[in-house]
């Protein structure tokens, strides 16, 4: 009788990649090729990723490179077979066709080789149900479940500019080991829009965004946390089991004037997040007993913190919409504005309700920029 058929998570990742091989490169990848879309697709935390890839790059059997991804705006990390890997995957198939995996078919449970499996469904189908197999079981016409993305609480997206390297340090973030991510801005620095920008691209993520308001309450976050969790996996009983789902990322939108059971619940979700990845913003002015993480949790890794400031020059112009403005008074403006995107876009909108209401600048500086903002070279 052939062998149980057994497979390392490397061996699966390899295999999987091997599916999008192809002789020369495309112009859009895969969404399977980054990282979210491996973890997704063999069945492992988001998390793992990074060290079968490195392992697997060591060996000269896959590469990393930048590319475009289907779906996505910004070029990301994507992982290719090589040619030695291509020969690596085909050894793998080989050994597989003559192994005997547990396969589930309709509900049954048979006992099929490898070489079975493909005659069933195909080849291409075949090494993604082995690659995609869990506790050693093999489960055929059983379709990948949709991502479940709950962003009924999140602002509509807007027009963005620059903050790539922000970006590239969330995605960073999301391919690491850190549970939480806490991005830190003053008022109108664009917090929510960059984490808004960021999801838009999470395709292959279940997601959760949660806006934090004055009014809220700990025991209404953790019902929806729970809610979320369990549209994801019945099994799902409370807040830690929800903490530990793989590939689902959570974003607290607004931390900063909330209640003291609502600073205990973070609290708690720092200690207690393992699997889920979380993203809050925050306001760098959060008084200093709201504050629910310490030095030991950053200095540990557990936490990340990511402080934005102003837009870059190039992005601030965009952003106010001239881009012939006057040198001289585009500098004053970035003097008076340090390049704050909410100010920018209500001088772009003429918005002096707005500015009046939502800044301190006064209604000589206000008419000031104004004014500056329509000069032009």
């Amino acid at each position: 009788m052939p062998d149980q058929g057994q497979l390392s998570v490397n061996d699966r990742v390899l295999l999987h990649l091997s599916r999008f091989a192809t002789d020369m490169a495309p112009e859009e990848y895969a969404p399977d090729s980054t990282q979210a879309g491996i973890a997704l697709a063999v069945g492992i935390s988001r998390t793992h990723v990074p060290r079968a890839v490195r392992s697997l790059i060591k060996e000269g059997l896959v590469a990393e490179l930048m590319g475009r991804v289907r779906g996505h705006e910004r070029r990301m990390n994507v992982y290719a077979v090589t040619s030695e890997g291509l020969k690596g995957a085909e050894k793998l198939w080989q050994g597989a066709s003559d192994s005997l995996f547990s396969v589930v078919v309709d509900g049954a449970d048979v006992p099929m080789v490898g070489r079975d499996i493909e005659k069933t469904v195909g080849k291409k189908r075949a090494i993604a149900a082995i690659s995609q197999m869990k506790d050693g079981v093999v489960r055929l016409n059983e379709a990948r479940r949709a991502p479940v993305q709950d962003l009924r609480n999140a602002p509509s997206p807007e027009p963005f500019y620059g903050r790539d390297s922000e970006l590239d340090a969330i995605e960073s973030f999301m391919d690491g080991d850190a549970g939480m991510l806490v991005i830190l801005g003053n008022k109108g620095y664009g917090t929510t829009a960059l984490a808004r920008k960021f999801v838009d691209g999470e395709l292959e993520e279940d997601l959760l965004w949660l806006r934090l308001t004055p009014e809220v309450t700990a025991k209404a976050l953790e019902s929806r946390i729970v809610e979320f969790g369990r549209t994801i996996r019945k099994q799902v009983q409370g807040l830690a089991d929800a903490l530990k789902l793989n590939n689902a990322l959570i974003v607290f939108d607004d931390y900063f004037n909330v209640t003291d059971e609502v600073v205990e619940l973070f609290s708690s979700i720092v200690e207690l997040a393992d699997g889920v990845k979380i993203i809050v913003t925050a306001r760098q002015e959060t008084p200093a007993y709201n504050w629910f993480y310490q030095k030991k949790h950053v200095d540990s890794g557990r936490v990340r913190e990511l402080k934005i400031k102003g837009l870059d020059e190039n992005s601030s112009k965009r952003l106010l919409g001239n881009d012939r403005i006057e040198k001289d008074a585009f500098k004053r403006i970035m003097m008076m504005t340090h390049g704050q995107p909410k100010v920018l876009k209500m001088l772009r909108e003429n918005d002096v309700k707005g500015l009046r209401g939502d800044t301190l600048f006064s209604a000589e500086e206000i008419r000031y920029m104004l004014f500056l903002k329509d000069k032009t070279q």
